[in-house]
């Protein structure tokens, strides 16, 4: 099962997949008599107020789906001409630093013995086909695909075992590094907090892609090419740290609530990204994530 938004009619669609096309879920639910769902301020927050309220449950869609079928409503959705839109705005993106150990080399760095992360802030997040945007005067610019893992509840010391039961499904985010600048920063001894968290820095979906049909992870290739030259090509198998280690070592310090993110790590081969190119990341049975690059000026 995936979790998709569209814009539909002009307005910012919830889209369940459940194998045989999409179904408009949020149709669904209104005729279920449940508008209070599809309301709110902030529509870019409504999947994590849905997170939170157990409305996008796995078992609560396969019931609201099997009612649908039951009582002969049709909610398909044809997508064909339609742009996802960002899948959830989230909280926050914790991302995981040199878990590929040939990345790690290529950046001049030691293998970690514990798991490296730091924060992106959500003014980094855009959808499928947005634009990512490259601040003039900063030098190199760098792709750094990686696989997302979206929470599903408040987690807090999680053991490794028990990690599971804390993921709602699986993304695809692209780690954009404004690397001249990082490498600036850090020879100063200053965070490097800026170069990764400009406006548009944090490309993410197309999907979610629920638990339950994405895993097991092992063996799961992730491809990242560039105006379709593959850059980096490596698995998952390959990740230092797992999904559960990271879970476990994030939250024994930093509690991940609903629909927060962490971006795992990236293979070898990260690149620079120019003026109208266009980066692709893919993963096995994720997706494939693409945006355009384009100078800004501000």
């Amino acid at each position: 099962m995936r979790i998709a938004r569209f814009s539909v009619s002009g307005h910012p669609t919830i889209a369940v997949y459940d194998g045989g096309g999409y179904i408009d879920f949020d149709a669904l639910l209104e005729a279920r008599g449940m508008k209070s769902e599809l309301t709110g301020k902030d529509p870019d927050r409504r999947v994590i107020r849905m997170l939170r309220r157990g409305t996008l449950d796995e078992d609560f869609i396969r019931g609201e789906l099997v009612w649908m079928k039951r009582n002969g409503k049709n909610f398909s959705l044809n997508v064909e001409g339609l742009t996802p839109l960002l899948p959830l705005m989230p909280g926050k993106i914790i991302c995981i630093a040199r878990n590929w150990a040939a990345h790690a080399k290529e950046g001049g760095h030691e293998t970690p013995e514990n798991p490296v992360y730091f924060a992106k802030t959500d003014n980094t997040a855009i959808g499928y086909g947005e634009t990512i945007p490259l601040p003039q005067g900063l030098g190199r610019v760098d792709h750094e695909g990686e696989l997302g893992v979206v929470i599903l509840k408040q987690a807090k010391k999680v053991k490794a075992a028990d990690a599971g039961k804390f993921i709602f499904g699986y993304t695809i985010v692209n780690d954009v590094t404004a690397r001249a600048f990082q490498k600036e920063l850090a020879a100063t001894g200053r965070p490097w907090y800026a170069a990764k968290s400009m406006d548009g820095f944090a490309p993410i979906g197309p999907a979610i892609v629920l638990r339950n049909e994405a895993e097991p992870i092992d063996g799961k290739r992730i491809k990242v090419t560039v105006n379709n030259e593959i850059r980096q090509d490596g698995t998952v198998d390959d990740m230092i740290f797992k999904v559960p280690e990271l879970i476990e070592a994030i939250t024994k310090h930093v509690t991940l609530n609903p629909g927060d993110i962490i971006a795992t790590g990236t293979p070898a081969g990260v690149g620079e990204l120019h003026e109208g190119d266009e980066v692709a990341v893919e993963i096995d049975g994720i997706g494939r994530l693409v945006n355009p690059v384009k100078m800004a000026f501000y």
